[in-house]
């Protein structure tokens, strides 16, 4: 496992590394561009179609992705051959004239190739062979969402080329069209990249006989949260929910929905169902019914279900956050509170939300340096935390420093959102401070 875990790795640094990210003709090619940058494949392939303009190799290569995502192979495989002619070692031709040999049972051609290669290709050898023999179509397919898998996982979301990950997904499925877990990876992946619609279609295409279905399901329900609006998303779950027998899955999705819907007494309601069946994050249900409560001004409530998390998993940094931070915001428990923040710090030392708690302790047990450091620190992090930026004009206040005040203050006031409900009270300590 380890071995495979390490060329999966180097196979990611050739992926990622021979694999250009947009290169197109400003002018020419704007439409295809702008559609390629917006993962819309088929209107890419549209405008490269005009066949008065002659391709880059950069173009080309776009096109074959496009190609290759809509999963029409005859076309990737045209496409291919026009490159393999410019460079017969192309990595992503290479593999797309593979993938098309093997789809039409050519297989003997694919020994060929490969032993024509006039340097060896870790990439190709790592997907269609074993030990110098033809891997089948199953293990192949598997061999490819490996490696977007492994990509997936080594990689900061921002710095992710989905073009890559959804042209390696969508050869898998070209070659073993059984492959539900390719299907889904699909599907997740337009999902991340918004395209709602066609993750939409690609998870319905997963039939319930399939051990991918429930997970189609629930990614379905994260879709219309995410995408829809509150009444059809609503809706829509609702019908799922139904016809997957009242799985606790998608319950969770629609509990979780309304809470951040801040319909928090529908969201009550599910997460007491859950709290019955008592399933194995028992601990994370009481959490989210106690942010409910706590939002509803029901803090007794809020707190019995923080402690009762914290009694089932008692390292949790966000419920040590949370309650703390409701501790703080009463003035009481703040020395246990302070103890319970600096060990969700502990756990979590990146999470600007937990060092803005322990700052905001500090400053109730009047540590004004040391809650100055802190939520200077959380600036850096977050300079557009509303929030934050007034705690650190109290700060200032407290500490004299009131020109500094007065300048965060009115930067929480301008950023502040309505869900941050702090405009009033901020704007109360501009207004007392001008009259004074």
């Amino acid at each position: 496992m380890i071995n495979l875990i390490r060329k999966l790795l180097i196979l990611n640094f050739l992926v990622f590394f021979s694999f250009p990210l947009f290169a197109f003709s400003s002018s020419n090619f704007l439409i295809s561009q702008l559609a390629f940058k917006n993962y819309d494949y088929p209107a890419a392939l549209s405008n490269f179609s005009n066949k008065q303009i002659k391709l880059s190799s950069s173009n080309l290569l776009d096109k074959v992705i496009s190609a290759v995502i809509i999963e029409d192979i005859d076309l990737a495989h045209k496409i291919a051959s026009e490159m393999l002619i410019e460079d017969n070692e192309n990595q992503e031709a290479l593999i797309v004239e593979l993938v098309y040999l093997y789809s039409n049972k050519k297989l003997n051609k694919i020994k060929e190739i490969q032993q024509t290669l006039k340097d060896k290709n870790d990439l190709v050898d790592f997907i269609f062979f074993n030990n110098n023999e033809l891997k089948d179509n199953k293990t192949i397919s598997k061999s490819l969402v490996d490696i977007v898998v492994s990509s997936f996982s080594n990689a900061e979301q921002a710095s992710l080329n989905y073009n890559f990950l959804l042209f390696y997904t969508s050869l898998a499925k070209i070659i073993d069209n059984s492959n539900d877990r390719a299907t889904l990876i699909k599907g997740e992946l337009f999902q991340n990249v918004e395209q709602s619609k066609v993750a939409e279609e690609i998870f319905l295409k997963i039939k319930p006989s399939s051990s991918y279905y429930l997970e189609a399901q629930r990614s379905l329900a994260i879709n219309y949260s995410n995408f829809l609006s509150y009444d059809q998303a609503q809706k829509k779950i609702i019908i799922l929910l139904q016809n997957n027998n009242n799985n606790y899955g998608l319950k969770r999705i629609l509990a979780d929905f309304y809470r951040v819907e801040k319909k928090f007494e529908l969201a009550i309601s599910l997460y007491d169902e859950m709290i019955n069946e008592r399933q194995d994050d028992l601990w994370n249900i009481f959490y989210r019914r106690g942010i409910c409560y706590e939002r509803l001004g029901q803090w007794d409530k809020a707190e019995k279900d923080f402690l009762t998390s914290l009694d089932i998993k008692p390292d949790s940094a966000n419920v040590l956050n949370y309650l703390a931070y409701g501790w703080v915001e009463r003035e009481i428990r703040i020395d246990q509170s302070l103890q319970m923040l600096e060990a969700a710090y502990k756990a979590n030392p990146e999470s600007y939300y937990i060092i803005d708690s322990l700052a905001w302790a500090h400053f109730k047990k009047n540590n004004l340096n040391e809650a100055a450091r802190l939520m200077e620190m959380v600036i850096d992090m977050a300079p557009g935390e509303a929030i934050s930026l007034d705690h650190l004009g109290d700060i200032y206040y407290a500490m004299n420093r009131k020109r500094e005040a007065i300048h965060f203050w009115q930067q929480a006031l301008e950023l502040a959102e309505p869900e941050d409900e702090i405009e009033k009270n901020v704007q109360s300590k501009l207004d007392k401070f001008n009259a004074g």
